[in-house]
């Protein structure tokens, strides 16, 4: 299974990248993808972004959409969830990062799963970061490596 890591905005230095490099590089089969939508509308900028998200996410794959409004999960029961999907025999998980002004009701739609990181709002950075993070926690979890306690 591939993971990939689908972001509305780009990062505006390397230094912001350098621990979600670090995941990063810990991780078997993963892809950034990140993306800029120019549109001064806002509600159809929110649109646009997510159809983006959704548009990087492989048919046979599943979108796991981070929105504040999302469940929140332990990483046990994230990497239960991901398990699961593998064992459904899921080519992708997408996990996809909105723009500045939150995620629109047709991404929300076809998300396969809304998760949050608490109630607060993040910086994209530390959220690409965190996700990172997360993915290496989850193979870890997965395959009973003492990463996680």
């Amino acid at each position: 299974m591939k993971y990939i890591i689908s972001a509305i905005g780009k990062t505006k230095s390397q230094q912001e990248d350098v621990i979600t490099f670090k995941y990063l590089k810990r991780i078997k089969n993963i892809e950034i993808k990140q993306y800029e939508v120019k549109l001064n509308n806002k509600q159809k900028k929110i649109e646009e972004e997510g159809l983006k998200l959704i548009s990087s996410t492989p048919s046979n794959g599943k979108l796991v959409l981070l929105d504040e409004q999302g469940e929140n999960l332990t990483s046990p029961e994230l990497a239960e969830m991901v398990l699961n999907w593998k064992n459904d025999n899921t080519a992708f998980i997408n996990f996809a990062i909105g723009g500045a002004f939150g995620n629109g009701d047709q991404i929300k739609k076809s998300a396969d799963k809304i998760i949050a990181f608490g109630k607060l709002t993040w910086p994209h950075q530390m959220v690409k970061m965190m996700i990172a993070e997360q993915i290496y926690r989850i193979e870890t979890i997965i395959q009973g490596h003492p990463y996680h306690k």
